[in-house]
């Protein structure tokens, strides 16, 4: 857990002020509570993170529609040990999750808007693991199927200023078509189950029905 900072008040201060004059969306980098607390007061757009997210920085969260992303699958891998790291990176990984999972799942019950984001490196969590990843944010901050499906799709493009988009003839819709119905039950949301990838309106992996 980095207790240091990368910047100054000042510095995020204008990057905040620049960034929003050029119509610019600000993302911040905070897993302590002190590094939230910083983006929050500065008015940041979105958490990456959130990690130590306390009750009253997720209260003003939560009034303001502030997105957070909270990387669930990252932070499980080090303290379960899923890839090369120390004894006492796992001890440590394995007692912030603990925290973690407390107060996510408070912040969530506190109308926190949560988004999907993995972190995904190529190490610590696979590119392609989003879908794992929206199932476990069911299983630690309580969403229903829909509410993570919206989470991961709708919403978190509207957090990024992307519209939502339209499957109608003729446009160039990404979507994948699954076996299932993850809207119910979110375990259907696998990877197995994928029967077709549609990229800008044209099949590039398996069958359509």
């Amino acid at each position: 857990m980095s207790g240091w900072r990368n910047y100054t008040r000042d510095e995020i201060r204008a990057v905040v002020d620049e960034a929003h004059a050029l119509g610019m969306l600000v993302a911040s980098h905070a897993h302590s509570e002190e590094g939230i607390r910083v983006a929050v007061e500065e008015r940041v757009d979105s958490i990456e993170h959130g990690t130590l997210l306390s009750g009253d920085l997720a209260e003003v969260l939560a009034a303001r529609r502030t997105p957070v992303a909270p990387t669930l699958l990252i932070n499980e891998a080090i303290a379960e040990g899923r890839v090369p790291v120390t004894a006492e990176s796992m001890a440590k990984a394995a007692e912030l999750v603990a925290t973690r999972n407390v107060l996510l799942a408070e912040a969530a019950r506190l109308g926190v808007r949560f988004v999907l984001g993995t972190d995904a490196n190529g190490h610590h969590v696979q590119f392609g693991d989003q879908l794992a990843e929206v199932v476990h944010m069911t299983e630690i901050l309580g969403m229903s199927a829909s509410e993570a499906l919206r989470a991961a799709t709708s919403d978190a493009a509207d957090s990024i200023g992307v519209p939502v988009g339209r499957i109608e003839p003729g446009l160039g819709a990404d979507f994948i078509v699954l076996r299932g119905r993850p809207w119910e039950q979110i375990t259907d949301l696998a990877v197995a189950n994928i029967v077709a990838v549609v990229s800008r309106g044209r099949l590039v992996a398996g069958e359509l029905p």
